[in-house]
């Protein structure tokens, strides 16, 4: 795979915006390193012209050009790590505003904190954001329409059924690539540059490099962080609690910080799309629900970097990759599913809920084995007390290779079949075991 580009599912989500009223402007933005040039580069320029703020002596030259001088060329343009010139958004706006021109302009940058702020003040109302990032194991595996996408397109139990008897007969050689690439995200992480490198220790190497240029640059660069030590020491022990209800008192305390500053240190990790906050589900339970999100990783080799959790697979763990696949998907393809966890004072807990755009609901549960068991569904089981809406399927989700299914619309399914294309599939009968 050294040098290969991957397909990236953002493309086709970017062209249709692109070719559409609504986006004439559009922003694609994500952490470091997850491919955002490329991709831009690669599939809109030319016809788009490419121009880049990185450079200190070209932003300088770029941002003084008024704009009238873009507009009478009349070319679309991408303006790449446009946050480097803030005061240039004000020219992006003439751009956009100007009714006697149909000019697109794409811009990308890396650092949220800055751009999306700029973007706030100047451009609001003028441009759709786009989110690129780490590859996704349906990426990896060359799959553009993997059955965990049919499934949060379901509408009825007898819709999901159908999918999970596809699913029941993948043998070992269809599920492969889906198993391989999960494997290299779970070891590793999904950032490109990774896929290119052939060795483990130069994959280490690398994401360590990657972990101190994004706090020198994303945060010290920035001047947020007064003390980087307190920050560094805040990140570890966030990374040692993915897939953890958030207690920011507990938190700054074990962090030696004071809890103001251990929430703004992790709103800096969100906003770089180093980690994600999984809303706790409300529903119509009360009281009896806890209100504390979770914390995820977005990517595991940074969260195992951090960590120094770089050997085996904790269930922390693989509730983060299962999570983090499904968010990287919705957020990529702009999906309309809301995503939740469950968690009640009496220690009912649900690792995933997605709400379909009807109101429906699939429950989601990460076992860190080979095998599912009837048990690991306790949590699965009579839901509807909590949920606002009918909840079409539990699953259990695990390492291994077999489908099963329990009473009551639960399911076990592999990991691996969850990120396996339609293709591969077929439609046979499921039967129960």
């Amino acid at each position: 795979m050294k040098n290969m580009f991957i397909p990236r599912l953002l493309t086709a989500v970017l062209r249709s915006l692109a070719e559409a009223p609504i986006g004439r402007g559009l922003i694609v933005t994500g952490a470091r390193q997850t491919g955002k040039t490329t991709l831009l580069q690669r599939e809109f320029v030319p016809p788009y012209e490419y121009q880049s703020f990185d450079e200190v002596l070209t932003r300088e030259s770029l941002a003084r050009r008024p704009a009238a001088d873009w507009m009478r060329r009349g070319a679309d343009y991408v303006f790449d790590e446009v946050q480097k010139a803030p005061d240039f958004l004000g020219t992006v706006k003439s751009i956009l505003d100007d009714g006697r021109s149909a000019q697109r302009v794409i811009l990308s940058g890396s650092a949220q904190i800055q751009l999306l702020t700029a973007v706030r003040e100047s451009l609001a109302g003028r441009v759709v954001t786009c989110e690129l990032f780490p590859l996704t194991a349906a990426e990896i595996a060359g799959v553009a329409r993997p059955l965990v996408l049919d499934l949060l397109a379901s509408r009825t139990r007898e819709d999901v059924r159908t999918l999970v008897e596809e699913a029941a007969f993948l043998g070992p050689e269809a599920t492969a690539p889906a198993r391989a690439s999960l494997e290299h995200i779970t070891a590793f992480g999904g950032m490109p540059r990774i896929m290119q490198l052939e060795t483990p220790e130069h994959r280490w190497i690398w994401l360590g490099e990657y972990c101190q240029t994004y706090l020198q640059r994303d945060l010290a660069d920035l001047g947020r962080v007064s003390d980087l030590d307190d920050f560094v020491r805040l990140e570890r022990i966030a990374a040692q609690r993915t897939a953890t209800s958030l207690n920011y008192s507990d938190l700054a305390r074990d962090a030696d910080l004071s809890p103001v500053t251990a929430k703004k240190y992790l709103r800096y990790l969100d906003l770089s799309y180093q980690t994600f906050l999984l809303d706790a589900f409300r529903g119509r339970s009360g009281g009896r629900l806890l209100k504390a999100p979770r914390l995820h990783w977005v990517d595991l080799g940074v969260q195992r970097t951090l960590s120094r959790l770089r050997e085996g697979l904790t269930g922390p763990q693989f509730e983060t990759l299962i999570v983090g696949e499904i968010h990287k998907l919705v957020k990529t393809l702009r999906l309309d599913v809301e995503l939740s966890y469950l968690r009640t004072k009496d220690g009912r807990e649900v690792d995933l809920l997605t709400r379909l755009p009807n109101g429906s609901y699939l429950a989601w549960e990460a076992k860190a084995s080979q095998r599912a068991h009837s048990m690991d569904a306790r949590h699965l089981r009579a839901l509807s007390d909590h949920l606002d809406g009918p909840l079409l399927a539990g699953f259990v989700v695990h390492c291994g290779h077999d489908v099963e299914a329990w009473d009551g619309e639960l399911y076990a399914i592999p990991a691996s079949a969850l990120f396996t294309g339609r293709s591969a599939r077929s439609g046979k009968a499921l039967n129960p075991p």
